[in-house]
């Protein structure tokens, strides 16, 4: 099985690292993953501008994946940037990690609450719920005040204290982490030390896990994006064109 993983920020060395220790550990044994970082957008993506610089790149490498005979695209994003463009313009499956992610805990609880990075992040996150259709279902959306790329274990604390006022104040019944890197361990510390907090169990939703999993499980059931939601754009058209004299 081959996936590719997009990532859709400018490339660092410290950054594909750890995307590819998260990927490398959470995907099933004989999964081929590939990995891939934009020429064109921001090094981290944390506002809706963000979003949109990162969309025609991010498009033109699932492009690219599925010409290279990737079965599924992951988005190393929450939010998911370019996503739906790409299951109009591919014939594969492109998850994004924040909709799997929140999906995922949709099966788990009727209410749930996210914990992000930097407060301006808030919106953006909302925005993402609303748009895969969970908006109704999430309580609230907390913050740490940390970058993305400065988000490390260092912050555990925090989010336990962030996600323990989710639960007993906002009446989240689970918590999905806004952060797609939270590293290979942090969800389940966090599960942990917050399930101790409130007396009851609480799982906490590590995006990449989702991510990965759905898109393993639409390849071995063969599942792709429906083309009644996402039908093809016309093959021809010249205003179209701009897009590939950006991206060269």
């Amino acid at each position: 099985m081959q996936i590719a993983i997009v990532v859709p920020v400018i490339y660092s060395d410290g950054l594909i690292e750890k995307v590819k220790q998260e990927y490398d550990n959470a995907a099933s044994s004989g999964v081929d993953l590939s990995y891939a970082c934009l020429e064109h957008g921001t090094h981290t993506i944390e506002s809706d501008f963000d979003m949109a610089l990162a969309q025609p790149d991010t498009i033109r490498l699932c492009q690219k994946a599925e010409k290279d005979g990737a079965q599924a695209a992951v988005i190393t994003c929450f939010g998911d940037p370019g996503g739906v463009a790409a299951k109009e313009t591919t014939n594969i499956p492109i998850v994004g990690e924040g909709e799997a992610a929140l999906h995922v805990a949709g099966l788990l609880a009727p209410r749930f609450s996210i914990v992000t990075v930097r407060q301006n992040t808030v919106p953006f996150m909302i925005g993402v719920a609303e748009r895969v259709g969970l908006g109704p279902r999430l309580r609230s959306v907390r913050a740490v005040e940390a970058g993305v790329m400065d988000f490390t274990r260092e912050h555990i604390d925090e989010v336990v204290e962030q996600a323990a006022a989710a639960v007993v104040d906002d009446g989240a019944e689970a918590i999905v982490m806004g952060c797609t890197g939270v590293g290979a361990d942090m969800c389940p510390t966090i599960e942990m030390r917050l399930t101790e907090r409130v007396g009851s169990y609480v799982p906490v939703i590590d995006p990449v896990r989702c991510a990965i999993s759905v898109a393993e499980l639409c390849v071995r059931h063969g599942y792709r994006p429906s083309k009644r939601a996402y039908p093809t754009p016309p093959e021809e058209r010249p205003e179209y064109r701009w897009a590939a004299d950006l991206l060269g």
